[in-house]
């Protein structure tokens, strides 16, 4: 079963420069695909939702592992909470049917 961690921020969606930036170090950690979408409609229309998928909670646990050594992440990361305000995050297991 796959683990996905779906984060929500506020902020504009023009500037997707750091989260292109960012994915090659996420994919390299470990995560199969990272996602970055606007809301178009709902209580969350404007803001933008970044998804990441990993394999497994191994696969997850070992990224965040390497993530919190790596220093490019860390950061983009901290341009990511200077640029964008994160609303809400949450990590789901999911199943394909």
């Amino acid at each position: 079963m796959a683990v996905v961690a779906v984060s929500r921020w506020k902020g504009s969606f023009q500037d997707l420069s750091l989260a292109k930036e960012v994915a090659p170090i996420l994919k390299r950690a470990g995560a199969v695909a990272v996602r970055i979408g606007n809301c178009y409609a709902g209580a969350h229309a404007g803001q933008i939702f970044g998804i990441i998928t990993f394999a497994d909670w191994e696969s997850y646990g070992k990224a965040m592992q390497a993530l919190a050594a790596d220093a490019d992440y860390q950061r983009i990361y901290g341009q990511l909470t200077k640029t964008f305000e994160l609303q809400e995050r949450f990590i789901s297991v999911v199943d394909d049917l």
